[in-house]
């Protein structure tokens, strides 16, 4: 990857900021079927141990600004993470990324547009994430930290949280069922709405995890959710604001990309991680960190896939990518069918804050 590549990327993904500084411009929250919603379910160790530290090298090599917040946020939880109970295999990196991502979100920082936007983006096709992305370490180590931090949903539903939004606008669909799109965070305090250009989201999700002791703010819940937990929405009363309540599912489009899966065309519900594999529990000093079962997240193969190696480690001879068994691969200028599966409800909304 050249580094004029990346560069180029970044002046695109800058405009698009600063467009929106100026502009009122509203977003969709639907399937978020452009977003890059890879789990990595089936390749974590081979990812972890082979490729994703030299990919982190490369990255920060090649992008200035991800190198920054990367050490900045590296000196943060050299402080911070004696003061937290982890799972077992939590590593570093994982709470690196945790880190940094809490903070340039919570400072909504250029770094955290950037990535943000390119999140929603880099899921249109796989060559879009394979030649495009540019955080894919960043983005895997951010992915694994929630799976390993996440509580049982009887746990985590209960915690209301709220997000604020401006201009928004709702359209109910067949299933009324929808996802974020990128990693977002939620409060437990409830925000006052003013005027009818705010409405309110309430959310109950399950796989979002509090990050409050991540940075010292434990005086309210601070919930971090992830891109592809399937909410379903409906409508708070007779006015604007809405509920979202976890379906206690996630979807994705890909599997392993990097390694070689292609984008499915409907988003294929991780039947196999509806369990957390780890118990984390931010209240409790004491607890027991267990895996329930699960002593690799490679166990589960879907039947007739076959592992691959990836296709971006310069020198590296490229493998052709598989599909799914008996599902559809979404061609690069085709679009998603919604025949099967889950369907599309929009909902146009302002950059969260």
């Amino acid at each position: 990857m050249k580094t004029g590549h990346f560069e180029m990327v970044s002046m695109v993904l800058a405009a698009m900021i600063l467009v929106d500084i100026f502009q009122v411009k509203a977003e969709i929250l639907d399937m978020a079927d452009n977003a890059f919603d890879d789990e990595y379910l089936t390749c974590t160790d081979r990812m972890e141990i082979k490729y994703v530290p030299q990919l982190l090298q490369e990255e920060k090599a090649s992008h200035q600004l991800l190198a920054d917040v990367w050490e900045n946020a590296k000196a943060k939880w050299e402080v911070q993470k004696t003061q937290i109970f982890l799972p077992k295999s939590f590593k570093d990196d994982h709470g690196i990324a945790l880190m940094a991502y809490i903070f340039e979100a919570q400072e909504q920082t250029h770094f955290y547009h950037l990535f943000s936007e390119a999140v929603k983006m880099a899921g249109q096709s796989r060559k879009d994430y394979i030649y495009g992305f540019q955080f894919k370490a960043f983005h895997f180590y951010l992915t694994k930290a929630l799976q390993l931090l996440r509580r049982p949903c009887e746990d985590s539903y209960k915690t209301v949280v709220y997000i604020r939004s401006q201009g928004t606008s709702f359209t109910f669909g067949d299933t009324n069922q929808a996802r974020f799109g990128l990693f977002t965070l939620a409060y437990s305090a409830k925000p006052q709405t003013t005027d009818d250009q705010h409405i309110l989201l309430t959310i109950h999700t399950c796989f979002g995890v509090a990050v409050e002791k991540f940075f010292d703010k434990e005086s309210e819940r601070i919930i971090l959710i992830p891109l592809n937990e399937v909410f379903h929405v409906s409508q708070d009363g007779a006015g604007n604001n809405l509920i979202l309540q976890s379906t206690n599912k996630t979807c994705s489009h890909y599997e392993c990309a990097f390694l070689g899966g292609l984008k499915t065309a409907n988003c294929v519900e991780n039947v196999e991680y509806l369990q957390p594999i780890y118990v984390y529990n931010p209240d409790e000093k004491n607890q027991v960190l267990e895996d329930p079962g699960m002593e690799s997240q490679e166990s589960t193969v879907l039947p007739g896939m076959r592992s691959h190696e990836p296709t971006q480690i310069p020198g590296m001879k490229i493998q052709e990518p598989f599909s799914l068994p008996g599902v559809k691969v979404v061609q690069p200028d085709e679009k998603p069918d919604y025949g099967q599966g889950l369907q599309s409800s929009i909902l146009y909304i302002q950059p969260l804050t």
